[in-house]
């Protein structure tokens, strides 16, 4: 095993992640690490430490999708004519 690897392992589940929960790279970087360019940087071949994938593996473990917003009952209505 070549030591891009785990980094190209962790890139294909984030790719997957971002996918499933219709995030964006640069929002997963920023609430993942921190880092908006976390992905970024990633698919342009940065080296990560082991401590960076784990943090990345346990934020997508942990997350919870936001619950769908409903309606707040203050859209205006339709007139009847």
């Amino acid at each position: 095993m070549t030591i891009e690897a785990p980094n190209q392992t962790l890139l294909a589940e984030i790719e997957a992640f971002l996918e499933r929960h219709d995030i964006s790279a640069s929002r997963f970087g920023t609430l993942a690490m921190g880092n908006p360019s976390f992905v970024l940087r990633l698919r342009g071949g940065a080296n990560l430490t082991s401590e960076s994938i784990v943090r990345a593996r346990a934020w997508m473990a942990a997350y919870k999708p936001p619950k769908p917003r409903r309606a707040s009952g203050n859209e205006p209505r339709a007139s009847a004519a």
